[in-house]
């Protein structure tokens, strides 16, 4: 006699009864079905409940008062970068990946239609609104770098530069050091580039650092902070001023640093990961 089948436990649409994932803050929306019973399968689960009333209130984007002459619209939820329309593409301070909460735009179109604002004025505020976020949203970071290093140096400075003015001023402060022991060959005998190692008094040395070093101040330091800030990642593992002449980058040591920077650079059976230079033959 062949064996029945075991009655299959409903489920609904939508996940495990048993489910207990937690809830986001605005759930997702949900289409309408007619309920299902359970049949005569008892499994001991709790029937099935009403869903919880979905909360009023969000922490998505940023809250926003739009300010007009005749009242506030208040606490206007904005967002940046879930959308980005290519029908209507502009720059973003003119808006493009912004977005606004649907029950304030449809708001503002009542408050036109009864003459309380007129569009141009929306219009004007909106775009106060986004300029207002464009910084602590991080909407820079979806600029084009071409463009925000032209709109930086025409504004004689962006939101970047100040973020990486720190780094910045770290960095200068080791170039200064390393000019410094540059200097003293007496002291510091041995210098170190990306991979080898020299006198402090060879002449590969003397070619590939600059003539002469002075820290940048001034309009010099803006532009420097300007250019650095838009081509340098300091997350990277560049510490010091890759591809600039301007810069010391070699570093000098003393002889107890040398045989460190060998000895840290030397394989367990011996294996060197640097080079000597052939022209200097340094021998710490």
């Amino acid at each position: 006699m062949p064996k029945k089948k075991p009655k299959k436990r409903a489920r609904r649409a939508g996940g495990h009864p048993r489910a207990t994932a937690k809830r986001q803050l605005v759930p997702p929306p949900r289409i309408s079905a007619p309920p299902e019973t359970f049949g005569e399968y008892d499994d001991g689960l709790e029937p099935w409940g009403p869903d919880p009333v979905p909360p009023d209130y969000s922490f998505g984007g940023a809250a926003v008062d739009l300010e007009f002459a005749t009242g506030t619209l208040s606490a206007v939820r904005m967002g940046f970068g879930e959308l980005f329309a290519q029908e209507r593409r502009r720059t973003i301070r003119e808006g493009w990946g912004y977005t606004v909460e649907l029950p304030a735009v449809l708001e503002l179109l009542d408050g036109i239609h009864h003459g309380r604002t007129n569009a141009r004025d929306a219009q004007s505020v909106l775009l106060k609104a986004a300029h207002l976020l464009y910084n602590p949203l991080r909407c820079f970071e979806a600029e084009d770098p071409d463009e925000l290093r032209t709109v930086c140096r025409q504004n004689g400075g962006c939101a970047l530069c100040e973020e990486r003015r720190s780094w910045f001023d770290a960095l200068l402060d080791d170039s200064d050091a390393r000019w410094n022991r540059l200097q003293e060959p007496e002291s510091y005998p041995f210098t170190a580039g990306r991979n080898g190692l020299h006198e402090t008094t060879c002449s590969v040395v003397k070619r590939e650092i600059p003539s002469s070093y002075a820290r940048p101040t001034g309009d010099a330091y803006t532009s420097a902070l300007h250019a650095f800030s838009h081509t340098v990642d300091p997350h990277s593992s560049q510490d010091d001023f890759e591809g600039s002449g301007d810069y010391p980058r070699f570093e000098a040591m003393t002889s107890q640093q040398a045989r460190k920077w060998i000895t840290d650079r030397t394989g367990p059976k011996g294996g060197r990961h640097y080079k000597l230079c052939h022209l200097c033959a340094p021998a710490p």
